[in-house]
């Protein structure tokens, strides 16, 4: 059965919200707090990238400081564990080549003194942070191809002496590993290229099986308790289709289910833990967050929670302070941009911890309604309808699918990139449909398995038409006037609307999206096939030809001459996932038939745009792109900066 949508009649359209007000520049992200509680750091906008600023806790977020001040953003950080010291990765210009730095904030008077050291040196290793040593704070846990590229071990960076230790050579090939709190490898996930998965733990000295998954199964570390010799795994071996969470001994070697998901709808999303490493609470993701307490030191606090914020909101525990003995929340909705608040269990009470005042008011913004339908095949699929404010009938329609293939999207504003473009997008009048297609994570292994060798001509795409079909019985989309647009495996998905359902469509935005799954694949350097299981089996193996002839028939590069609708193409010329030359040959083969295509190409960008000036530019030109092809409202003023900006990453295809 499809779910129902309530239909308002057309009246008056809402008035148009400026552009920028979308994509703020004052928005915060990764905030978190310093190992006393005593400050918060996070990341924001310093002229168009995401630095890190720092901010007392309490205070106003008008005091904020830059600590670094970097032309390329930071992507991730993490605080120290005994004092105010931050850790954080970066790469260049989208390269993917992570470099791990040390950033001090105070010298020896306590005096706001910023000062980073870089603490690895080989621009050509990937270097991830994997965590500090609780028991000895100046080892950091590091994974890198540091000593043979087409490996990834494990290592201790020790930031007394700078020297990278070798923990564990990856012989086994683990894609995943923990350190215990002493930068000592424990247990270890490899998974071969048959797609299986096998979890390994350290013991008296050697590296033995503990499970051992069957295909298309997964097994997830998500935290260790020393003491104990108990590890907590999420997984869907065993018959499982839904991961619950288990508990491994590795004393006896016995395996014990802790919990899972009593409505059977999704995997387990999050696990909280209490400081001794246990259990306290678990999350399901379905169309909305639905938590379970574990115990009673969280259920009771849970409750006063729930009473505070309500169900309107979902509410996240982001951490729990052992020092302070505070909660720190975050609280969104889907009109409503993330706020923080700092609990307390003891007296229930929870306080404002940084809230950002909104460039638009919530009553301004369109609510996500969850919706399911059914696919053509009886499948129900679960997907996220933004509509215009005022004008909810025979509209100009987007079908935005996501990236991966193997993610999701959720219900909450700020939790993608591409919620605030759907809420930009209804804004200017469309109706935009968010579907969680086959292969999307979080509801169990056999809806990813049902997308395997489906993709551009089977059940994925189908599960977006069939979108689109719903939309149309509903009375919401104007058949006359549908668009797609993706990001990555989603800008392939709209390039296979292009060419395999060329009727449907008239508009299409490729952003970042591969239109050769042949030259996709052989992208990937051949060290990399022993880890490339998911993919083979989603897409098929090349190196078999009747799977290669079947892959060639779902690119859409092959079949460029049935594309009726125009395209605009959006690339970053240092996408190491997504070549450049995916746009380019696309860009090529279209203009030599005299198809109309466009293309932009940000030189200064990898795999999406994160700089604020092509962002922005990005925004403008889909804006005008689909007002063009399908009929919806335009900004009539526009930063003419902006739009020279636009200008210099348009691409004369002639030159190609």
């Amino acid at each position: 059965m499809s779910t129902p949508i309530k239909i308002n009649e057309p009246l008056n359209q809402a008035p148009l919200i400026e552009m920028e007000k979308f994509f703020d520049v004052d928005k915060v992200s990764s905030v978190q707090s310093s190992f006393d509680g005593k400050w918060l750091a996070f990341r924001k906008e310093y002229l168009g990238v995401n630095n890190i600023y720092l901010l007392k806790a309490g205070a106003p977020i008008e005091q904020a400081v830059a600590v670094t001040t970097f032309a390329d953003p930071v992507l991730s950080f993490i605080w120290s564990n005994n004092d105010n010291r931050l850790f954080f990765s970066q790469d260049k210009g989208g390269n993917e080549q992570y470099q791990i730095f040390q950033l001090s904030l105070f010298n020896q008077a306590n005096e706001l003194q910023p000062q980073v050291v870089k603490l690895t040196h080989n621009p050509n290793v990937k270097y991830r942070l994997k965590g500090q040593a609780s028991a000895n704070p100046e080892l950091l846990n590091i994974k890198a191809n540091h000593d043979e590229p087409s490996r990834s071990d494990f290592y201790n960076l020790n930031l007394k002496t700078g020297e990278l230790q070798l923990v564990h050579k990856n012989t086994q090939a683990f894609t995943d590993a923990i350190f215990n709190e002493n930068g000592q490898l424990v247990l270890g996930v490899s998974a071969p290229l048959d797609n299986t998965e096998s979890l390994f733990a350290y013991i008296d000295g050697q590296w033995e099986l503990m499970q051992q998954s069957e295909p298309n199964s997964t097994i997830d570390i998500l935290n260790y308790n020393s003491k104990k010799q108990l590890a907590y795994i999420s997984s869907n071996a065993q018959g499982r289709d839904k991961t619950a969470l288990l508990a491994l001994s590795l004393r006896d070697k016995t395996i014990t289910e802790v919990h899972a998901d009593p409505e059977d709808e999704a995997n387990i999303y999050n696990v909280k833990f209490n400081q001794q490493g246990e259990p306290i609470a678990v999350s399901y993701y379905g169309g909305r967050l639905r938590t379970y307490p574990l115990s009673a030191e969280f259920a009771k606090p849970w409750q006063q929670i729930q009473l505070i914020f309500g169900e309107e909101v979902e509410v996240h525990i982001k951490e729990t302070n052992q020092q302070s003995g505070l909660w720190h929340l975050t609280v969104a909705s889907d009109v409503e941009s993330t706020r923080h608040y700092q609990f307390n269990p003891q007296t229930g009470e929870a306080k404002l911890l940084l809230k950002i005042a909104p460039k638009i008011s919530a009553d301004r913004l369109s609510k996500r309604h969850v919706v399911h339908y059914q696919a053509r095949d009886g499948v129900m699929i679960q997907a996220y309808l933004t509509l215009p404010k005022q004008q909810q009938s025979n509209l100009p329609t987007i079908i935005l699918p996501h990236g991966g293939p193997w993610a999701r999207d959720y219900w909450t504003l700020d939790s993608g990139y591409f919620n605030s473009v759907a809420q930009f997008l209804a804004n200017r009048g469309y109706a935009v449909l968010q579907p969680n297609f086959r292969a999307s994570t979080g509801f169990g292994k056999q809806f990813i398995k049902l997308a395997n060798k489906n993709w551009g001509t089977g059940s994925m795409q189908h599960d977006l038409t069939d979108g689109v079909e719903y939309l149309i019985r509903q009375g919401i989309a104007d058949p006359k006037r549908l668009g797609i647009m993706g990001g990555s495996y989603g800008g392939y998905a709209a390039l296979a609307g292009a060419t395999f359902t060329p009727d449907l469509y008239k508009a299409v935005i490729s952003y970042v999206g591969p239109s050769s799954l042949i030259s996709l694949m052989e992208s990937f350097p051949p060290y990399w096939r022993p880890y490339m299981g998911d993919w083979i089996d989603g897409v098929g193996d090349i190196e078999i030809p009747e799977q290669r002839s079947d892959i060639e028939a779902r690119s859409p590069i092959n079949y460029v001459d049935r594309i009726k609708a125009p395209v605009l193409l959006v690339q970053g010329a240092n996408d190491p996932r997504v070549p450049q030359q995916e746009s380019d040959n696309m860009a090529k083969k279209m203009h030599s038939q005299s198809l109309p295509v466009e293309y932009i190409l940000a030189k200064d960008e990898g795999h999406g745009f994160v700089k604020r000036d092509n962002k922005l530019a990005y925004i403008v030109a889909m804006e005008r792109f689909f007002a063009k092809h399908l009929g919806g409202r335009q900004s009539t003023n526009v930063d003419e900066k902006i739009v020279a900006h636009l200008k210099s990453l348009q691409v004369d295809i002639n030159n190609l």
